[in-house]
Parts: structure tokens; C-alpha cells; sequence
């Protein structure tokens, strides 16, 4: 995940969900699934989702470099 920032240079703590979906390449429905299922964390401000940029991070290392196989060894 290349470095994300504000415009005077301050790296974010929190993102909208909007933005972390274009973060990891995936539709904001599928952000909202990652949410619901706590797999990265959220905070309310307010009415508004606010996505950890931190467990964002922690989700992307945690995927699998490689394709599962659907064949058993």
C-alpha cells in the first residue's frame, strides 16, 4: 500500500471507507464486508465510518502472496 496522505503532508490516521476501498483495490461494498466481519477496524465520528489506516495495513500483510490451491498434497 503506497503512503497515504493529506494535503499538508500529515499521513492520516483514519480514512473514510471510500478511501480505504481504493486503498486495497476493492469495491466499497467489499469494505463494508471486510468491516461487518472485523477483519480491518472502524471508529464512528459522528454518523461517519472512519477506517484505521493501521488495520488496513495489518489486513493487506496478512494476505496470502500466492493463489490457494484448490488441490490437496
Amino acid at each position: 500500500m503506497t503512503e497515504l496522505q493529506t494535503g499538508d503532508g500529515i499521513a492520516p490516521i483514519f480514512i473514510s471507507v471510500k478511501q480505504a476501498a481504493q486503498a486495497l483495490s476493492i469495491s466499497p461494498w467489499s469494505c463494508y464486508q471486510l468491516l461487518d466481519a472485523k477483519a480491518i477496524e472502524s471508529h464512528y465520528h459522528g454518523r461517519r465510518r472512519l477506517v484505521s489506516v493501521e488495520s488496513l495495513r495489518k489486513y493487506a500483510a496478512s494476505l496470502p502472496t500466492y493463489p490457494e490451491s484448490s488441490e490437496s498434497a
